[in-house]
């Protein structure tokens, strides 16, 4: 049977799928084990930290629970706890307790959480760790801590909106403890956590090279299916369609698919609006893919090619992306990085009669240049001087709003030992590479279509 080119693609993508091995096991449980042992170093002697998943998927946030005790031990379950002891030590505060595991890992038994009374379920079976209990006791487990000898308590507290709002479950359990004579002090956990984040590890690595790998096939199938009549969240369903044929179950963020004048609205995830011919559209994205997400910004015309006012903000923006890749390397300062890129955007736009100098620049560029990304899009940690393993945006932009006009290129970029990596580089971002790339036949919904029937 003969296949058009555009069907056999897609066939070809659906086999490569369904042939590849699940990367199911990237990070080993040596790996968690190591961060759970570092985060131990780091922490106050005779100190604990407890770390809490929500207690059930909620429809706010399907599925999505705390990164930080996903980071420490691979697990992605509701009502999951983790707690860690610090080396105990004699002198001021005494020992902070008896002869014990060091870490205490509490999940509910396979299919048995909905099902058995608290307490019944055998604790499962969970590599790696040197206690597992019921999730059921943890409750129970948190009240001995709060009101033990333990002098220091790292926990990330979920805390009212204000002052008037009712108490959270954590501010009333904390306030409980402290009216029974609870001494000690909170101190919040992240902190502990994030240095260890911001630099990944190989494993985490290549989860991120897959997210990108995704993201830069579903920023292609943009190029390829976008049109005038088309309405963003139309686009948006073509983008996310990709994500899920290739495992990313779900985006790391809200897709952004904004023409005209919503391409000058930086978070716009409505995707309501119909492109129209002559329209720009930015669309960024993300894959999450393990976990670990992707974040991938280009700008395509509409009706496939560029008009000359576009294709002029465009290689502005384009040449400051470049240039700021081109500087990325380990020891690297960003502040000099985004400082050739202020000179880059400053320079184009005073070309174009836009601003007189560079002090004019923050009306059209209006946000900032890099992040980092891991296991969220803007994930933990400062960027300053750059280290290797350290995996970050560059996104410039340019927003002309009067004129509706809005241009944001972004790329992944590992930082390595010698250099840097561009995870992204897939992607077209080339004028004449996305104009040719938009000429392909994209993907053909008509048939899912319904259309009102005729008056």
């Amino acid at each position: 049977m003969h296949y058009p080119a555009k069907k056999q693609r897609l066939l070809l993508a659906i086999v490569a799928c369904t042939l590849a091995p699940p990367l199911l096991f990237a990070q080993s449980p040596e790996e968690y084990a190591g961060r759970r042992q570092a985060v131990r170093a780091a922490m106050e002697p005779n100190s604990v930290m407890i770390l809490r998943a929500a207690a059930t998927d909620s429809e706010d946030a399907p599925a999505r629970r705390e990164n930080n005790l996903y980071y420490l031990t691979g697990i992605d379950e509701p009502g999951a706890a983790l707690v860690l002891y610090a080396e105990a030590k004699g002198g001021e505060g005494g020992p902070a307790r008896a002869a014990g595991p060091r870490e205490v890992l509490f999940v509910a038994a396979a299919g048995a959480a909905a099902r058995a009374p608290a307490g019944a379920s055998k604790p499962p079976e969970r590599p790696g760790f040197e206690s597992v209990r019921p999730a059921a006791e943890f409750p129970s487990y948190l009240d001995g801590i709060l009101l033990g000898p333990i002098p220091v308590v790292y926990l990330d507290q979920r805390r009212s909106r204000s002052l008037s709002s009712p108490l959270t479950d954590d501010e009333q359990l904390l306030k409980q403890a402290r009216d029974r004579g609870a001494a000690f002090t909170l101190k919040p956990a992240a902190p502990l956590i994030a240095p260890l984040r911001r630099i990944k590890s190989p494993a985490e690595i290549e989860i991120l090279k897959t997210a990108a790998a995704i993201t830069v096939e579903a920023q292609k199938e943009a190029m390829r299916t976008a049109r005038p009549g088309l309405y963003e969240y139309q686009l948006q369903s073509v983008i996310e369609h990709v994500f899920s044929i290739n495992g990313a179950r779900r985006p790391g963020f809200a897709s952004i698919v904004g023409s005209g004048p919503n391409s000058c609205i930086l978070h716009w995830s409505e995707n309501t609006r119909k492109m129209e011919a002559g329209d720009l559209v930015v669309v960024d994205i993300g894959a999450e893919y393990q976990r670990y997400t992707a974040d991938i910004t280009r700008t395509i015309p509409v009706s496939g090619t560029f008009t000359k006012r576009q294709r002029d903000i465009y290689e502005i923006v384009l040449a400051a992306n470049r240039a700021a890749i081109e500087m990325l390397g380990p020891g690297v300062e960003m502040r000099d990085v985004n400082a050739k890129v202020d000179e880059i955007l400053a320079a184009g736009l005073v070309k174009l009669g836009l601003i007189q100098d560079r002090s004019g620049l923050r009306r059209y560029y209006i946000h900032g240049l890099s992040h980092s990304i891991g296991l969220q899009v803007h994930d933990v940690g400062t960027l300053g001087r750059l280290e290797p393993g350290m995996v970050i945006t560059i996104e410039p932009g340019l927003y002309l709003r009067d004129e509706g006009l809005g241009v944001r290129i972004e790329d992944d970029v590992l930082i390595t030992d010698s250099g840097r990596l561009v995870l992204t580089a897939g992607a077209p971002k080339a004028v004449d590479e996305v104009e040719r790339l938009m000429k392909e036949e994209g993907l053909d919904f008509s048939r899912y279509l319904l259309r009102p029937p005729a008056p």
